[in-house]
């Protein structure tokens, strides 16, 4: 019998047809996915050029805004064309959009307002339809780069070398920083040149051995270690100064003095602190190139150094013509310098403020010498003597605007102005100059011959000053130049003084204007009262004729650069303009 054989072939192609079956989908499924991943690659591929394309257009678009967003369209625009982008109805665009970068006030990931004032940055948005290799029609890629350009303005308030004695200057530097300075070491033209010199927060930066303007504003340093940062700033600033050996050699002079004392100075100002720099920005980089006078810097420093303290001689007898006066000074409150952008918050804040110093100074005006005292009992004993007491509170300005051009012509920085109130006393110094007590006006002797005779005004007469408008003062882009310094004005201290002295004397005229009196019987009784008319009609003459015409005039030629060395003007405030720096980009992602 024979056994039957059963064939396996059939079943054995089978296997194999399945097989092929799966290993073709496998090999279908792999170059699909092959293809959908160059479709993919090529997406971010394009997205990638996009926004290296965009990111060049933003940057073009920014360096040319302005509040109107009239020239970042059209120039970013043409950047995109350069690099190969052309808008062509819905299969490419481009959309620039100007408004305000701010990672303070505006939420992220872009810290951007669109239309948002004042204006600081482009946005642009690139888009393109990519088609595809193998997977359909395609799509649009996008891609959006925000640029800021932030133009820096930064200025002074009230601190000047004008018109000022640099015997003056360095007596008041002595007096302040604790050196000694020699006169003779330091000339006009030196002071003169350190005033209008300029070095970059940069250099500064650089000097200090830092690596951004954050950790400089952070910085807490001594008088001395601050006078040697400006020093090798200036030495080393690729600013150019038209009087950078003068200046050079002026700061030299300075720091060769070994300014004393361990207290420090916060480089930043920060939330009303004192500080010699106040950062209007809210990216402070962006500050790297912006410019301030080692001069202010210096003189700031001093003041900041001064601040809470008790008056100081500022060491120099004031010669008025028909008088002689001595001075001292007492800083309540620093100024500080402002470096920032223009324009105000959403609030209605100024972004970048200066103040100036609230100061107090105390003048004691001699006028005459009683005959026969130049030797003896009475010794040199002045006629009559008329104390001062001013009291200047704080102005402030502000950047209201800044506007870049081509040309330093066309560039300019609008600072807006009010110039502080001031309190002006005809009375004695008080007792207690310590910065904490109040300014109290306390009736002035006027004649002490004690036990002889002394002579008091029966009541103390303040002048103040009413804040006045404010008004707005325009720099242009050029240095050294008359409009460098300007001044606002509400009242001058001559006005001021001189409605004070006005007022004291029709107060001597009334009856009871003047005590007099004396500690010694016989003259209290017999000679007193035969003296009171003459004296009083003398003490009038005197204050009235003698003081009002030729001192008043005096006054201010020397008392007014003094107080402006510390910032402090009455009634009015210089501005030290210095030019803006325009067009400071940066990507922001």
């Amino acid at each position: 019998m024979r056994r039957s054989s059963i064939s396996t072939r059939p079943a054995s192609r089978r296997r194999e047809r399945g097989v092929a079956s799966v290993i073709a989908a496998i090999w279908l499924i792999a170059v699909v996915a092959t293809l959908a991943v160059i479709d993919i690659g090529n997406i971010f591929y394009q997205r990638r050029m996009l926004q290296g394309v965009a990111d060049l257009a933003a940057s073009a678009g920014v360096q040319v805004i302005d509040d109107a967003c009239s020239r970042a369209p059209a120039t970013a625009a043409g950047s995109a064309g350069a690099n190969g982008f052309t808008a062509s109805g819905s299969n490419s665009t481009i959309t620039t959009v100007c408004g305000r970068w701010d990672s303070k006030l505006y939420a992220g990931p872009t810290y951007f307002a669109a239309s948002a004032t004042p204006v600081n940055a482009v946005q642009v948005t690139l888009g393109k339809q990519v088609l595809s290799f193998f997977a359909g029609p395609g799509r649009m890629v996008t891609a959006t780069a925000t640029a800021q350009a932030i133009n820096v303005g930064a200025f002074s308030i009230g601190t000047t070398t004008a018109s000022v004695d640099p015997t003056v200057i360095t007596s008041l530097l002595n007096s302040m920083l604790g050196t000694n300075i020699n006169a003779l070491q330091i000339s006009a033209a030196g002071y003169a040149g350190l005033a209008q010199s300029r070095i970059e927060i940069g250099d500064l930066v650089t000097a200090a051995g830092v690596g951004t303007v954050d950790q400089l504003l952070a910085l807490n340093l001594t008088a001395a270690q601050i006078a040697k940062l400006m020093l090798t700033a200036l030495q080393t600033t690729r600013v150019a100064n038209a009087n950078l050996s003068a200046a050079v050699g002026a700061l030299q002079a300075i720091v060769n003095a070994n300014i004393p004392g361990p207290a420090t100075v916060a480089l930043g100002a920060v939330n009303g602190a004192a500080g010699l720099l106040q950062v209007g920005l809210a990216n402070t980089q962006s500050a790297l190139h912006a410019t301030i006078s080692p001069f202010d810097a210096l003189m700031v420093t001093a003041e900041v150094a001064q601040a809470g303290k008790s008056a100081l001689n500022v060491g120099t007898t004031l010669n008025l013509g028909v008088a002689t006066a001595s001075l001292k000074v007492q800083v309540i409150q620093p100024p500080v310098l402002a470096v920032g952008e223009a324009g105000q918050t959403p609030a209605g804040a100024w972004r970048t403020v200066a103040r100036s110093a609230q100061v107090r100074a105390y003048l004691a005006i001699n006028l005459g010498v009683v005959p026969g005292s130049n030797s003896g009992l009475l010794g040199g004993t002045p006629m009559v003597s008329l104390p001062l007491s001013i009291e200047a509170t704080p102005g402030t300005a502000w950047l209201q605007s800044t506007q870049c051009a081509a040309t330093v012509d066309a560039t300019n920085s609008v600072v807006g102005v009010q110039p502080g109130i001031a309190n002006v006393c005809v009375g004695d110094a008080p007792v207690n100059m310590s910065a904490a007590a109040a300014f109290v006006c306390t009736p002035a002797t006027l004649v002490n011959l004690q036990p002889l005779l002394s002579v008091v005004t029966a009541a103390a007469i303040p002048a103040v000053v009413p804040p006045g408008n404010s008004s707005t003062l325009t720099f242009d882009g050029k240095v050294g130049n008359t409009d460098d310094y300007q001044t606002a004005n509400s009242n001058n201290a001559g006005h001021v003084l001189s409605y004070a002295l006005s007022s004291l004397s029709a107060t001597i005229s009334k009856p009871g204007g003047l005590v007099i009196k004396s500690s010694v019987q016989i003259v209290n009784v017999l000679i007193l009262p035969l003296l009171a008319p003459l004296i009083t009609g003398t003490v009038n003459v005197v204050v009235g004729a003698l003081t009002l015409t030729p001192l008043l005039s005096n006054l201010d030629l020397v008392l007014v650069p003094v107080l402006q060395l510390l910032g402090v003007q009455i009634g009015a405030s210089t501005i030290h303009g210095l030019p803006p720096v325009c067009g400071q980009s940066q990507l922001q992602y």
